[in-house]
């Protein structure tokens, strides 16, 4: 179900376009996001599924490179998300298409401050990006409490999607979406496989630091 912050008390949610009008409805609707790369298919990332079990989002993953193509369900490119390099601020950007060129940036996503436990992103349009100051406010922000987060409009607390993650012995994370009205699933559903890409990046970097200090011990 849709929910909005305290402090709000809308009754009607705020249009949120980003990637196309075409992705967002006038009802709260609900996605499923799993990932499925195996042995045999290492590059088939992920995929999301509304409510009937159809899917409406697939990532394919990069050979040896973090980052994805997002894909609509007739395999038509709609997103490339790849990280930055050399960022302090663990800095991810979002392109339109195929494209990773300055002119086809749609968002960034980075973690307000260098050193935080928590994983809490701010989202920058890049529309916006040229005309604020460092300190200004973010687009949107990612709050992340455990197995969830919620996505809110700017510093405000008007939110516009949630995530749950379902966790279950022997068997993938499923990750429950819920995009409140008017607002863009595709826009939502990005956010949400960065979030995944951020915390896979993050496993192959302690898993790699961890098979060093192993050879550095033996």
């Amino acid at each position: 179900m849709a929910e909005y912050g305290p402090q709000t008390g809308r009754d009607v949610a705020p249009a949120v376009v980003v990637v196309g009008r075409q992705f967002s409805v006038r009802n709260a609707v609900n996605f499923t996001v799993t990932r499925t790369a195996s042995l045999f298919s290492p590059n088939d990332r992920y995929e999301a599924m509304d409510i009937n079990g159809d899917v409406v989002l697939k990532g394919k993953g990069f050979f040896f490179n973090f980052g994805c193509l997002l894909l609509d369900a007739a395999g038509i490119p709609l997103l490339t998300i790849e990280p930055k390099v050399f960022s302090w601020h663990q800095t991810w950007r979002v392109f339109r298409g195929e494209s990773t060129s300055p002119n086809d940036l749609l968002f960034s996503m980075r973690k307000p401050q260098i050193f935080q436990w928590k994983d809490n992103f701010d989202v920058i349009l890049a529309s916006n990006a040229g005309d604020r100051a460092v300190a200004s406010p973010c687009d949107f922000k990612i709050i992340s409490r455990c197995k969830k987060c919620t996505i809110c409009i700017g510093e405000s607390d008007e939110i516009i999607a949630q995530m749950h993650r379902k966790t279950a012995f022997f068997a993938r994370d499923k990750l429950e979406v819920t995009v409140n009205p008017n607002v863009d699933y595709v826009f939502i559903l990005s956010l949400i496989i960065v979030l995944e890409e951020i915390k896979e990046s993050r496993r192959r970097s302690n898993a790699a630091s961890a098979g060093r200090r192993r050879r550095r011990a033996t």
